[in-house]
């Protein structure tokens, strides 16, 4: 039997570990063909989209430099000929009190989190809309309702990626493209692990109506349907996948 998005091209963001990784993998399962992009090598993530059976193009670029997305964009098509499904999962974060943040970090940290997606969906849109058929999915952050101390950049990016998830539906919504975003809460992904301490997470379940830890498997089953032929009414929307954090 065949899946709802069988056959479509997806490309993801940060697919070399951690949610993205997880985002490909689920849209493999789902049926699509994979073009991981991060800063890193994606092999391992290459190796678990061939393991369900897709094809997969592992491609590297630094999402803050804008001639990179552009010589992106011309890989990308000349690999995988179009993209049905964007995820916008990448991300850069940098922890700096609001007084110490200079504007090069603050620069990086926009251009990573939100210009990038913003390049991205104007350059793949149009083959959606010739197609009239498309998704995108940005990633915003439940931390940006209760702001942590440090992470003005981060949290002001995300916030702009829930403008501009809500204005790309607008502009898109006649032609069949859907534009959501996941707003996922603090999930124990690798990094997350290492760089987050014990106490944060405590609090954090803590404040959830569902007192255990987001994992990265808890935020694909919310990206699949965004991505499904199930979610073709449901646009311009933030879907908080965080424990009944935010209310």
């Amino acid at each position: 039997m065949s899946t709802p998005t069988e056959g479509r091209v997806a490309l993801v963001t940060g697919a070399a570990r951690g949610l993205g990784q997880v985002f490909a993998q689920r849209l493999a399962e789902d049926g699509c063909q994979l073009v991981l992009v991060d800063l890193l090598q994606c092999d391992q993530t290459l190796a678990l989209v061939q393991r369900a059976g897709r094809r997969g193009w592992c491609l590297q670029a630094d999402l803050a430099d804008e001639d990179q997305v552009r010589r992106l964009v011309r890989e990308v098509l000349a690999a995988a000929g179009r993209v049905d499904i964007l995820v916008n999962n990448a991300a850069y974060q940098a922890a700096a009190a609001w007084d110490q943040l200079d504007a090069a970090t603050l620069r990086r940290i926009l251009a990573v989190n939100t210009e990038a997606s913003f390049l991205l969906a104007q350059a793949f849109a149009p083959g959606m809309i010739e197609r009239g058929w498309g998704r995108i999915v940005n990633l915003a952050s439940s931390s940006a309702w209760a702001p942590p101390p440090g992470f003005t950049g981060y949290i002001a990016s995300k916030m702009a990626n829930i403008g501009l998830t809500r204005a790309l539906a607008r502009e898109l919504g006649d032609h069949g493209i859907t534009v959501n975003a996941i707003a996922p809460g603090l999930t124990r992904t690798d990094a997350a692990a290492r760089d987050v301490p014990a106490f944060i997470f405590d609090a954090v379940r803590a404040q959830q109506l569902i007192h255990r830890t987001g994992e990265p498997r808890d935020l694909a089953g919310a990206m699949s349907f965004l991505c499904s032929d199930d979610a073709a009414f449901v646009t311009g929307q933030t879907l908080h996948v965080d424990g009944g954090a935010v209310l």
